[in-house]
C-alpha cells in the first residue's frame, strides 16, 4: 500500500520578529471543533486506511491478545457497597456487556437490587458513551447524571425520577461533567461552557424552572483560571475554586445560605495552593505556604476571612510530601509519599492520635479515603504491578485492614512469580526512581531483555504503580515494564514537580533519557531494545526524546501526543492554552518563545533515523486537538531517513481518552501490544 503523504501548503507567521513556516497548519480545521473540510477527513482516513493495513495480517495475533487480556478481567463483577443514609449503593457489570449498571439496595445489603442507571440502555446505538458524573438527591428520590456521546466533553445534565421512573423536563446542554445537589433546595449546581470549552461561570438550576431562569452564582474573567466546584464531606458548603496552574483560591457557599453568598477563604498568591475540608466548626487547610511538602492548619468557620493561618494542626514534614488529606466525622486521613512511596496516616481529631498504615512491598500504590463522613467509613485502595487491586476497610480502634474486594484474574495469577525492582538513576544532580516489573523465569539481567518504558512528567502527576493488565502481556513475553518517575510529576514532592515547568521543562526528557540509559548500563535491556510510551503530555515527552535521542529506542507509541507546543501555545483560543500558560509559559514572550520553540516535537523533527512510531488521536479531542498528531505524522515521513514503520491512527468517533466501552478499549490496548511485538519480531 503507498505511504500516505500530506500536502505541503506554504503558511508563514511572525512572532516575536521571527518568522515560521508551518506548511502542514491546513490539516487544522477553520470551523473545528467541527470537523468538515473534506481534504482533512480524506488524508486522516487514508492515514487509518494505512494503519489498517499494517494490522490486517497481525488481525489473528490481535485477537489472541485480545482474548488474553480481556481473560484476565472478570467479566461479571461487582464493587463494594457505600452506604448513604440507608441505601447502599454499588457498580456491577454483566458479562457481555461494555458499561456499568448502577443499582443500589435499600436498608440492607441482602435487600432487593434496584437498578438506578444501566448505561448500556444510555449506550445502544451510540459509538461513544461517557457519563461524566452520577448522583443522587439528598432524598435519594432523584438520579441526576451527565453524559457525552461523541467525546469532546460537552455533557448534557439529565434528571430522572427513581420513583416514578420518567425523566424530568430539565436538562441543560453543554456543561462540564460535575453537578451538585444542594442540600436543603429544590436543585443543583453545574458550570456551563464557555464559546472556548472552559468552566467559567457556576450556575444554579431550580428543578422545574426553565433553564433561561437559572441563578449566576459566581463567575471569572481572567482565562489563566478555570473553575472547579465541591461537597464538603459534612454536605455543609459548596466549594468553588478558582484553579490556576501556579496558585489557587477557594470560596465558600453555607448551604443553609439561600442568598448563595460566596465568601473568599484567602485571596490568591502566587506559588501558593491550598485545599480546604470541613467539620464540625472548622475549616482544614492544607497548605504550602512557608511549607514545600503541605501542613494542615485548621481555621474557624466564622472567622476565615482575617487571612492568618497560624492554628497549625498537621506540622510540615520536610521529608515526607503530603499529596492529599480527606476528613471523616472523627478522623483525618493523610496521603504522604516518603521518597516517592506512598504512606498512609490516620489521626484522630479529639487527641490526636496518630497511626500509620504500612504495606510491605517495595514499590506500590495505596490512597486512603473515605465513603460515608458520619459513620468514619475509612477505605484502602491498594496494588502494585505485580498484586492487583485490593480494597480494605480500616478499623482505627483495632488499627486493623479488612479485605472488602480483591480484584480477581480469572484466567490465574501469582504475583510469586513476578517481581518488582525500585532502582535510581543519574540526572544531573538528582536521582530519577524507576519502578520495574519482570517475570522471573524470563528475566536474564544480560541485556537481551527488551523493556517497555513509560513516562509523563507534567502537571504534578505522579504516574501510579499500580496492576496494568497490558503490563501483564508484555512481561509474559519477556519484557520489562517499567516506568519513570520523572521530574514534572509530583513523584518526590511539590517542589519535584516545580523543578521541570516553564524554562526548566527539559528536565523531564533528561531524566527519561537518564533512565533509559540506567536500565542499559545495568544490563535490564540494551541501546534500541527499548520501547517508550507515553500520552497527551506524555506524548509531548515522546516526541522531545526521540528528536533527541533517537539511537536508544527500537519503537514509540503516543497517545493523543501534545507535539505541537509552540502553535498550540501561541491560539489562546483553545480551551487549555490560556490556563496553561502557567506550566509552559506564554511564548509571545520572547524568552519562553525561544525555549518552546527548542524542545517542542513538532518544530524540531530532523532528518534523522527515528524509532518504529505508532500514533493515535481522537478527532472530538478538546485537550490535544487531533491535527497535533496529524501535523507530527506528516513532517516525520518528510523528514526521516529510516524506512521503519510510520502510522497513525485517528478515532472518527471518540475525544482524548479513547474508546468508551471497556471491550472496545481492550481491542485498543490490543493494538498497542500487537504494534510492539511486531517491531521487535516477538
Amino acid at each position: 500500500m503507498i505511504v500516505p503523504a500530506a500536502n505541503k501548503i506554504e503558511h508563514r507567521f511572525v512572532v516575536n520578529s521571527e518568522e515560521i513556516a508551518d506548511e502542514y497548519a491546513w490539516l487544522r480545521d477553520p470551523d473545528w471543533p467541527n470537523v468538515k473540510d473534506p481534504k482533512i477527513i480524506e488524508y486522516l482516513q487514508m492515514e487509518n486506511k494505512y494503519t489498517d493495513h499494517y494490522f490486517d495480517p497481525l488481525q489473528s495475533k490481535k485477537d489472541e491478545i485480545f482474548n488474553e487480556l480481556k481473560s484476565r478481567i472478570k467479566l461479571a463483577d461487582q464493587s463494594p457497597y457505600t452506604k448513604e443514609d440507608n441505601f447502599y449503593y454499588y457498580s456491577r457489570t454483566e458479562e457481555d456487556k461494555d458499561y456499568p449498571i448502577y443499582c443500589r439496595k435499600a436498608c440492607s445489603v441482602s435487600g432487593p437490587e434496584e437498578i438506578i442507571l444501566d448505561v448500556n440502555v444510555l449506550a445502544k446505538g451510540k459509538k461513544f458513551t461517557n457519563v461524566g458524573y452520577l448522583t443522587t438527591s439528598p432524598d435519594h428520590t432523584l438520579l441526576a447524571y451527565s453524559v457525552d456521546f461523541t467525546g469532546d466533553e460537552k455533557f448534557t445534565l439529565k434528571i430522572y425520577n427513581l420513583k416514578t421512573q420518567e425523566y424530568l423536563t430539565d436538562e441543560i446542554n453543554n456543561i462540564g461533567s460535575k453537578i451538585i445537589w444542594h442540600e436543603n433546595l429544590g436543585g443543583l449546581f453545574y458550570m456551563p461552557l464557555n464559546e472556548q470549552l472552559r468552566q467559567d461561570k457556576v450556575m444554579f438550576h431550580f428543578l422545574g424552572v426553565d433553564n433561561s431562569n437559572d441563578k449566576l452564582i459566581f463567575q471569572i474573567a481572567d482565562p489563566l483560571y478555570q473553575l472547579v466546584t465541591s461537597k464538603s464531606s459534612s454536605k455543609k458548603y459548596i466549594f468553588i475554586e478558582k484553579n490556576g496552574h501556579s496558585a489557587n483560591e477557594i470560596y465558600a457557599i453555607r448551604m443553609n445560605d439561600d442568598n448563595f453568598q460566596a465568601k473568599l477563604i484567602r485571596p490568591l498568591k502566587e506559588d501558593i495552593f491550598y485545599d480546604v475540608k470541613h467539620n464540625g466548626n472548622n475549616f482544614y487547610i492544607k497548605t504550602n505556604e512557608n511549607a514545600k511538602n503541605f501542613q494542615i492548619v485548621i481555621v474557624d468557620e466564622n472567622d476565615f476571612e482575617n487571612d492568618l493561618w497560624n492554628n497549625e494542626f498537621i506540622a510540615h514534614d520536610h521529608s515526607k510530601y503530603l499529596s492529599s488529606f480527606s476528613l471523616t466525622k472523627n478522623y483525618l486521613l493523610l496521603n504522604y509519599r516518603d521518597k516517592g512511596i506512598p504512606l498512609i496516616k490516620v489521626t484522630s481529631l479529639q487527641d490526636k492520635s496518630e497511626k500509620v498504615i504500612n504495606f510491605p512491598d517495595s514499590s506500590f500504590t495505596a490512597f486512603a479515603k473515605s465513603t460515608n463522613f458520619e459513620e468514619d467509613d475509612i477505605r484502602i485502595d491498594y496494588s502494585s504491578l505485580a498484586r492487583p487491586s485490593t480494597i480494605y476497610s480500616y478499623d482505627f480502634t483495632n488499627d486493623e485492614l479488612t479485605i472488602l474486594k480483591v480484584q480477581e484474574i480469572p484466567s490465574g495469577f501469582d504475583p510469586e512469580e513476578y517481581k518488582v525492582e525500585r532502582i535510581f538513576a543519574d540526572s544531573e544532580d538528582v536521582k530519577v526512581p524507576v519502578t520495574l516489573l519482570y517475570k522471573k523465569s524470563l528475566f536474564k539481567k544480560d541485556g537481551t531483555n527488551p523493556v517497555y518504558l513509560y513516562g509523563y512528567g507534567s502537571y504534578g502527576y505522579a504516574v501510579p504503580v499500580s496492576f496494568k493488565n497490558s503490563a501483564i502481556s508484555l512481561v509474559n513475553r519477556g519484557f520489562v515494564y517499567v516506568i519513570a518517575h520523572i521530574r514534572g510529576g509530583d513523584d518526590l514532592g511539590f517542589y519535584w514537580y516545580e523543578s521541570a515547568k516553564f524554562l526548566n521543562k527539559k528536565r523531564t526528557f533528561l531524566d527519561f533519557i537518564a533512565a533509559s540509559e540506567a536500565l542499559i548500563r545495568e544490563n535490564y535491556t540494551s541501546e534500541n531494545n527499548i520501547v517508550i510510551c507515553g500520552g497527551s503530555a506524555g506524548g509531548l515527552l515522546i516526541g522531545a526524546v526521540i528528536n533527541e535521542r533517537p539511537e536508544l529506542f527500537k519503537a514509540a507509541i503516543a497517545h493523543v501526543p501534545f507535539v505541537d507546543v509552540l502553535n498550540t501555545m501561541l491560539d489562546e483560543s483553545l480551551p487549555l492554552t490560556p490556563g496553561e500558560f502557567k506550566e509552559w509559559g506564554n511564548p509571545k514572550e520572547p524568552e519562553f518563545f525561544s525555549y518552546i520553540k527548542s524542545y517542542s516535537p513538532y518544530d524540531n523533527v530532523k532528518s534523522q533515523n527515528y524509532p518504529s512510531l505508532y500514533v493515535t488521536a481522537g478527532l472530538s479531542d478538546p485537550r490535544v486537538s487531533y491535527w497535533e498528531a496529524a501535523k507530527w505524522v506528516a513532517k516525520l515521513r518528510e523528514k526521516k531517513s529510516d524506512t521503519n514503520i510510520l502510522l497513525l491512527k485517528t478515532n472518527m468517533d471518540s475525544g482524548h481518552y479513547g474508546a468508551s466501552g471497556r471491550f472496545d478499549y481492550l481491542k485498543e490496548a490490543a493494538d498497542d501490544i500487537v504494534f510492539i511485538i511486531s517491531v521487535f519480531g516477538i
